[in-house]
């Protein structure tokens, strides 16, 4: 619920002076905030791998939620460009998994990097390789510090 009320926000968004106007507002008013909160502010990336990642558990995805997770992550900008191929590596041991079985997507890509100087990778390969790993070992940690139970006991208090 969370997750698509960020999406929607973000997709309409008008870029205009307006906004450029807002936001120099929202920057005042989010360093009183981050004096608050002992000078800590979490970046919009973190806000919005935080997002997905109280969605998806990338540590035991089922096989359809593999199309939902690039979906997610290519609508928050946070999968572009050549990543996308980074992501065929889910996609082909998706198809190889068994009925019902989960994919553990850290594990998968921690086991491809491991695996670079014995198959033979080439460097863009390694680049998209490491740039999804980076990015599911993100989605793991936040899901870690943020649990989902955590989530949906503050949003009904």
């Amino acid at each position: 619920m969370q997750l698509n009320a960020l999406s929607n926000y973000l997709q309409h968004q008008p870029l205009t002076s307006a906004a450029t106007a807002e936001a120099a507002s929202t920057d005042a008013a989010d360093s009183a905030s981050v004096a608050e909160n002992g000078g800590y502010s979490p970046s919009q990336r973190a806000i919005l791998i935080s997002a997905v990642a109280a969605e998806f558990d990338v540590e035991h995805l089922a096989q359809e939620e593999v199309g939902q997770l690039q979906l997610k992550l290519q609508q928050f900008g946070l999968l572009q460009g050549q990543q996308i191929s980074g992501f065929s590596l889910l996609h082909n041991a998706r198809g190889q998994l068994q009925e019902g079985e989960d994919l553990n997507a850290l594990r998968l890509l921690e086991h491809s990097r491991q695996r670079f100087d014995s198959d033979q990778v080439g460097y863009q390969q390694r680049q998209q390789i490491n740039q999804m790993h980076t990015l599911v070992e993100n989605l793991a940690s936040a899901r870690a510090l943020n649990p989902p139970s955590q989530v949906l006991s503050r949003e009904s208090a």
